[in-house]
This record gives C-alpha cells, sequence and structure tokens, in this order.
C-alpha cells in the first residue's frame, strides 16, 4: 500500500496452510497467511480489514481488502486485485489500489476460482 504506521491493531490472526489447487505453477505446500484489522494510527478513518500471504521471502503482499465494519469471510466484502494500472478508488477501502478489482470470496471477476482454499477458511470465522 505505500502507507507508513504507525498502526492500531485490533485483531491480528496467523494461520498456515496449502496454496490453493488452481495454481498450478509454482504451487507452494505450505502458505502462510495473516489476518489483520487495523487504522492508521495518525489518521484513525484509514482503517480495513486485510489478508496478507507469503509463500516465500519475496513472495509476500497483500492479497485481499475489506472494510473495516464488515465482518467474517463472506462475498463481496473481501475484494482482491489482479494485474496493474493506474492505483484508484474504491468506495468501502482505504488509500489507492492497483489492477483490476475481483471478489475475492468467489473470484468473481478473474479466474472465477476463489483466493482462499478451503482447508483455511475456517480460520476467518468470528472475525
Amino acid at each position: 500500500m505505500g502507507i507508513l504506521g504507525p498502526w492500531t491493531v485490533t485483531e491480528m490472526r496467523y494461520f498456515t496452510g496449502p496454496d490453493v489447487p488452481w495454481i498450478l505453477e509454482p504451487h507452494y505446500d505450505v502458505v502462510d497467511y495473516w489476518y489483520v484489522r487495523a487504522a492508521l494510527t495518525s489518521d484513525p478513518s484509514f482503517r480495513a480489514r486485510w489478508l496478507l500471504e507469503q509463500r516465500t521471502d519475496l513472495i509476500r503482499g497483500i492479497s485481499a481488502v475489506a472494510p473495516f465494519d464488515s465482518v467474517g469471510y463472506q462475498s463481496p466484502d473481501w475484494t482482491g486485485f489482479t494485474g496493474d494500472g493506474q492505483p484508484q478508488t474504491y468506495l468501502g477501502l482505504p488509500g489507492q489500489w492497483s489492477g483490476v478489482p475481483y471478489d475475492f470470496v468467489t473470484g468473481e471477476g478473474d479466474t472465477g476460482q476463489p483466493g482462499l482454499p478451503d482447508q483455511v477458511v475456517g480460520c476467518l470465522s468470528d472475525t
């Protein structure tokens, strides 16, 4: 995002699981995931829920973002972005985002495949 903290984190979870099955090359047996619900300390209106993924030390980043006041892991709250493009503002999301937006939960607007494997979706329950 290019935004420096400090952050006020209201919830954070770490979990591991397999890569999504539809990614064939390179496919990782274990992916590190973080769920973070936070706000920028200096600007509490800059807030959201983020899903971060790390496959290697070089392959990591924000996979999806949801409005701060949304709950759970459900469509259409979670948005992922694919590709490049001019950064744009999206209603309910802080900052600007590059690429084409798609529904991270269902995959609609991208591959049609969900962004998380079934094995880890339960890790976002009660969020």
